[in-house]
């Protein structure tokens, strides 16, 4: 008698390797394949795989799990010793994503916390002492609120400020960008519609500080909200006042502990009074390589970032109700946890709609330097052979397009009233642009889209009476330790 599946074909081969690969670089396992593959990827009626299959066809691939890698502490030695320069306070679990991710090695937790033993037995007793800031918030599902947040922790050091969207259910990093600037609106509406564009929906609701820099996303989202539904009514975006947006806080400090520290002590050579390397940010033509150089090459090394965050599974708390897994499977597949998903649908024209609304094509704020400089840095760059920007060449980089620039200058191969320009353009109008941005959305005092201390929305849960009493509500850690977890929330 055949039984179920077991003389069924296979699905397409190509297919197969396809969504074998997909999977297998956002960490999951040969039994989690299986089933997203089984549930998502084919005909049950008309193919069939087993995990036998599954795994010859992932070893054909040259995708070798941890067991066939074999990883140890020699192996993985010089890796972790680059990696603890950008990385100096990740802990085991976070340098066993940082050396899959980065390096392609699937390392066992005891390899890398042996290294430790061995190498760095100082900084394990120090990671052991944590004090928690825990913190309560509510909400209903994915998409119910999107909160958005900027950081300015090197903006007046080094010119640089970042900025990043969250789904606070689901922990799903939308964006997080760095750029020369997040105090102009048409930066932050112009992150957020992008997002909007690559995902095809809006939320609910979204959130951010009372900032005038989020004037226009607070427009564009109701602007979208009430295209689709002419009977809606009021803003649809949530400000929270005095630390309150507390999600995004929440990514900032896990940004600062976990991300910064590697990349901020290599640009503090630049500063130190007595290095030979000095950058600085008032200064147009250092300002300008320096943009030119390191915001494309730290974009990249966010989205690394981003995607290891959204594809790390979470520890599992007993003490904690939230959907655990990986937040890029809470975010898409939300009914695979039991979570509800709260998008609106978009369609193309509606964002373009918003798009020609809120947004001005080649405004110079959108800018990474002025074009002018843009076309002399990617010619002195070629002339260079395009060598990668990485942190053991930035500076030398750096020193080297700024005395090429220089030359240019004073031999009069680049014309002075060019170089005028560009300093004109880098000191003369950053202020007035983020003004006039703040001033064309005519929005001077927007209305709260609910008050904090009021009723909860339509769809979110509210904690009511004596502690115990009523629903759980969501608790926030900024400590997450090497579990990489700081929320918990009530799905309804």
């Amino acid at each position: 008698m055949v039984q179920g599946n077991q003389f069924k074909p296979l699905p397409p081969r190509e297919d197969l390797e396809r969504w074998i690969t997909f999977y297998y670089w956002r960490g999951k396992g040969d039994k989690e394949m299986l089933h997203l593959i089984r549930k998502y990827h084919m005909n049950p009626e008309l193919n069939g795989i087993g995990y036998t299959s599954l795994r010859g066809i992932r070893k054909a691939l040259g995708l070798q799990g941890t067991r066939q890698q074999n990883q140890t502490v020699n192996t993985i030695c010089n890796d972790m010793v680059e990696l603890r320069k950008m990385f100096p306070n990740a802990g085991v679990k976070e340098m066993v994503s940082h050396l899959f991710y980065r390096k392609q090695k699937k390392v066992p937790r005891t390899t890398v916390q042996d290294y430790f033993r061995t190498f760095e037995p100082e900084l394990i007793q120090a990671r052991m002492g944590r004090n928690l800031k825990r913190k309560q918030f509510w909400a209903a599902g994915v998409n119910v609120l999107w909160c958005m947040d900027q950081h300015d922790k090197w903006k007046y050091k080094f010119g640089l400020c970042f900025h990043v969207g969250v789904d606070p259910f689901s922990g799903y990093l939308l964006w997080l960008r760095v750029w020369w600037n997040n105090s102009n609106p048409l930066v932050v509406c112009r992150y957020y519609l992008d997002t909007v564009k690559s995902l095809g929906y809006v939320p609910l609701l979204t959130q951010s500080d009372p900032g005038t820099e989020n004037t226009r996303v607070a427009n564009a989202q109701s602007y979208m909200r009430q295209l689709l539904d002419p009977l809606l009514d009021g803003i649809q975006h949530v400000w929270k006042r005095n630390k309150m947006n507390i999600k995004a806080e929440i990514e900032w400090s896990l940004f600062r502990r976990k991300w910064s520290p590697g990349f901020e002590n290599l640009f503090d050579e630049g500063i130190m009074e007595g290095n030979l390397i000095q950058y600085d940010k008032s200064n147009p033509l250092q300002a300008l390589v320096f943009r030119f150089l390191s915001i494309p090459w730290l974009q990249g090394e966010l989205d690394h970032y981003r995607h290891r965050v959204n594809n790390t599974r979470k520890r599992k708390n007993a003490h904690k109700l939230t959907p655990h897994g990986r937040a890029e499977d809470i975010h898409f597949r939300p009914n695979d946890f039991d979570a509800r998903d709260f998008k609106i649908p978009v369609p193309p024209q509606c964002i373009q709609q918003a798009e020609d609304a809120f947004i001005e094509p080649g405004h110079r704020v959108l800018r990474l330097v002025p074009e002018s400089f843009q076309q002399v840095a990617d010619a002195i760059f070629e002339a260079m052979g395009s060598p990668e920007v990485s942190m053991g060449t930035f500076w030398d980089l750096y020193l080297e397009m700024l005395e090429q620039v220089e030359v240019g200058i004073e031999t009069g191969a680049i014309p002075l009233e060019v170089v005028q320009a560009w300093s004109d353009e880098f000191t003369g109008t950053a202020q007035e642009d983020d003004e006039a941005a703040v001033e064309a959305v005519e929005e001077a005092d927007l209305p709260d889209a609910f008050n904090p201390e009021g009723p909860a929305p339509e769809g979110f849960i509210e904690r009511s009476g004596a502690a115990g009493e009523g629903p759980p509500m969501a608790e926030f850690t900024d400590d997450e330790g090497d579990a990489e977890e700081g929320e918990e929330w009530v799905v309804r």
